[in-house]
């Protein structure tokens, strides 16, 4: 087995006519493999900024299990397609992955993770230890291959174990035994299909991923991460946390408000936050964030924020004292409009060798008065779904100015029905309103 190595390059993108590429920082490694570059566009303000991963597969095969990390000087980074990937910040530290089968890296093939930061104020940010994963292996079964293991109802035994349950590859040689991963480090080799992971602490969480080795000493790729966290133990969390101190919320403009607040405690451990907006829950937060920010708001509107604390087993703290926000004005003056106009949804069809995909046609007409906007967002079912950008890539879009756009993929799904709006970022870095919202039905 031979263990490709990985070059990434971070990078710094100025947005205009052309691209302006700057280097900031490289790790070099074999030329085949997979490569990345970190960008941030140069619109960024001290209130938003939009970044973008840009991951490059020079190798003959699809890439599946990779991990994008970098840092980000200050902020809450958040992704544009949180339906394809998972996004975890710990204080500065950000990390990105793919879910499932979703965000794969075609063999000489290219994928954008599209991201936003939310400096909150307090400067515009910069990316820096821009860095990736990537499976390893070689042949016919090298670490992208998709027949991996697979998780068939992992559980948590107890405080200090948990019980791990997959499904073998398909294909291939012979397996001969299975290599188990807990935070990325290998704990246990085992010949069977299941095993316990004993001896962790309490109220913890874990991320372990197993892969099969063949007789013929190849690898598979890993299994998608299987996330466990541990009870508390028998006595030991008696109380709920306590109430997170200092909450503050903050406009962002017309259609945000940034949330800040002190840290709760707990006699085990706090494992994370939900917020409230006027009575009802409407995100949740890392157990070591403590400050958030809630989207979708309407302009010129009055909001009451709260945020509980919840620990291991469960419980959650009482209500923060209320704090409010009063959204600012529509840029445009329309009170909260701002949205695209004109919007239509047509079904069409692309054959991708033997399968039929299929993909909606939207166009819309630009909101005027609000700045220039180069980034959407399409919404499927209610749920972000795709996140496209103009005046980025290589070559450089041309950014709409009148009327826009763009096809979505849903797959090969015929005869299934979807409700799909969309909302553009104004020219401050907010959200704009939804699009008047349509209900299409692919063919077939």
């Amino acid at each position: 087995m031979s263990r490709k190595r990985i070059a990434l390059a971070c990078v710094a993108v100025v947005v205009g006519v052309g691209s302006v590429v700057i280097p900031v920082a490289a790790n070099a490694g074999e030329e085949d493999g997979l490569s990345a570059a970190c960008r941030v566009a140069d619109q960024a303000t001290v209130w938003w900024a939009s970044g973008e991963v840009s991951l490059a597969n020079k190798g003959g095969r699809p890439v599946r299990d990779w991990t994008a990390e970098f840092d980000v000087s200050q902020g809450q980074v958040t992704l544009d397609n949180p339906w394809a990937y998972e996004l975890r910040q710990d204080g500065k530290h950000v990390t990105v992955k793919p879910i499932a089968d979703r965000a794969d890296v075609a063999a000489k093939g290219n994928r954008a993770v599209k991201v936003g930061i939310n400096p909150a104020g307090k400067g515009i940010p910069k990316i820096t230890g821009c860095r990736v994963h990537g499976a390893s292996g070689d042949g016919n079964d090298t670490g992208t291959n998709t027949a991996v293991p697979a998780d068939s109802g992992s559980f948590v035994k107890d405080h200090t174990a948990v019980h791990l349950m997959w499904k073998p590859p398909v294909g291939g040689a012979e397996v001969v035994r299975y290599e188990v991963f807990q935070d990325g480090k290998q704990v246990k080799t085992v010949k069977g299909t299941m095993t316990d992971v004993e001896q962790l602490a309490p109220a913890t969480r874990y991320s372990f991923k197993v892969r099969a080795v063949r007789a013929d000493g190849r690898t598979t790729g890993f299994s998608k991460d299987i996330v466990l966290t541990t009870l508390a133990a028998p006595g030991q969390d008696k109380a709920k946390p306590v109430i997170p101190a200092d909450l503050e919320a903050t406009a962002s403009g017309p259609y945000q408000a940034s949330l800040r607040w002190r840290a709760a405690t707990d006699d085990v451990a706090v494992t994370g936050y939900r917020l409230y907006r006027d009575g009802t829950k409407v995100q949740e937060a890392d157990a070591k964030a403590t400050s958030a920010t809630v989207s979708g708001l309407t302009a010129s509107t009055a909001y009451r924020f709260k945020v509980t604390a919840v620990d291991a087993s469960g419980k959650e703290s009482d209500p923060t004292r209320e704090a409010q926000a009063t959204t600012a004005a529509a840029p445009d003056g329309s009170g909260g409009t701002a949205a695209p106009g004109d919007f239509a949804a047509t079904t069409a069809t692309k054959q991708d060798g033997s399968v039929t995909q299929h993909y909606l046609n939207l166009t819309w007409s630009v909101p005027q008065g609000v700045g220039q906007i180069t980034t959407y967002q399409v919404y499927l079912n209610g749920k972000p779904a795709q996140t496209f950008m103009w005046g980025t890539g290589d070559p450089v879009l041309p950014v709409p100015t009148t009327k826009g756009s763009r096809e979505v993929l849903v797959g090969a799904h015929p005869g299934s029905t979807y409700t799909v709006k969309i909302r553009a970022r104004l020219g401050d870095g907010t959200w704009g309103s939804f699009s008047r919202e349509l209900t299409v039905k692919t063919g077939g």
